[in-house]
């Protein structure tokens, strides 16, 4: 799917952010790891902010979390069901946000299987691009 110049602008009166990356800002350099292109991702993140997610859990238990990530090491904060959840953090600063990086970055435990709410409450200055959980054994 190719984004549009337009996706830069959805929403950008609110406090969450969304860009993709571009051939200019995120592959005229080596990354740790090369996102995909046009990968969409929530970025210029202010301390405080955070956003929700539905995600459906189709197995309750633990998951290690992997995410695609730029700039800096920053804790990553994640409720369920609007409870605490899960503490991670975003192992290396890559330098600029738009540097990525793809690590496991904790583990969380989802208490229940079906449709659940996850809130991920981010630091300053990362790009976040998408989240894995991949269940541990």
């Amino acid at each position: 799917m190719q984004a549009r110049n337009t996706v830069c602008y959805f929403r950008e009166k609110e406090g969450v952010d969304i860009s993709y990356t571009k051939d200019f800002a995120d592959f005229n350099h080596p990354n740790l790891f090369d996102p995909p292109k046009n990968q969409l991702y929530v970025g210029w993140e202010e301390d405080g902010e955070w956003a929700n997610y539905t995600v459906r859990v189709k197995t309750a238990g633990a998951y290690k979390v992997i995410a695609l990530y730029g700039k800096a090491a920053n804790i990553i904060k994640f409720d369920i069901d609007n409870k605490p959840a899960a503490e991670c953090r975003l192992p290396v600063d890559t330098g600029s946000p738009h540097n990525w990086n793809k690590a496991e970055i904790g583990t969380i435990a989802f208490p229940k299987a079906g449709l659940r709410l996850l809130t991920v409450h981010y630091g300053k200055e990362n790009n976040l691009a998408y989240f894995e959980f991949v269940r541990t054994k």
